[in-house]
């Protein structure tokens, strides 16, 4: 009963990366879902004009439709690139692959777990959702919607692709 409070189901045994990654794995769709909701909350089309007028809207309540969307993206993009970090990490400790140098979704790539478009879009996710911090509209208002957009594109593809990578090297046996 303890394993399943702390972890989920067959967490008994697991390493503490295991059981982040396990965590990650189960709170991305939340996320995601969240996300959607977010969007379609905003408008019925996602569009760079739809969250210009929500985002220079007097109405709080419509700005913080924008908020929770960059919100949502902060925290899926922070969700990937844990999992990744944390996925070669536990490879590592599984001695499946080698420690190397560069970021994360790079590495990935290198070994084939994603491709190298896939790395590149989502390093110009994290990119521009550093720049959404930064930046003055109307650059933010087109950054949030290629962030989400990309973000959106790459999802369940990656989360699948670097799970099943991460069962197959027995870093994160299911």
């Amino acid at each position: 009963m303890e394993a399943e409070a702390s972890g989920g189901a067959g967490s008994a045994g697991r390493t503490r990366g295991q059981k982040r990654l396990d965590h990650i794995l189960e709170r991305i769709p939340v996320a995601r879902e969240q996300l959607l909701a977010a969007i379609d909350d905003l408008a019925p089309s996602f569009s760079v004009s739809a969250i210009q007028g929500a985002a220079q809207s007097g109405d709080p309540r419509e700005r913080n439709k924008v908020a929770v969307i960059e919100r949502e993206l902060d925290v899926l993009t922070a969700y990937l690139e844990e999992l990744a970090s944390r996925g070669l990490a536990e490879a590592q400790r599984h001695d499946a692959t080698i420690r190397a140098e560069g970021p994360p979704w790079e590495r990935l790539a290198a070994l084939q777990v994603i491709s190298k478009a896939t790395a590149t879009r989502l390093q110009n996710v994290k990119d521009m959702r550093n720049e959404l911090a930064h930046a003055y509209p109307p650059v933010s208002w087109r950054s949030l919607h290629q962030a989400v957009e990309a973000l959106l594109d790459e999802l369940d593809s990656y989360k699948v692709k670097l799970a099943d990578w991460l069962e197959r090297q027995g870093a994160l046996p299911r």
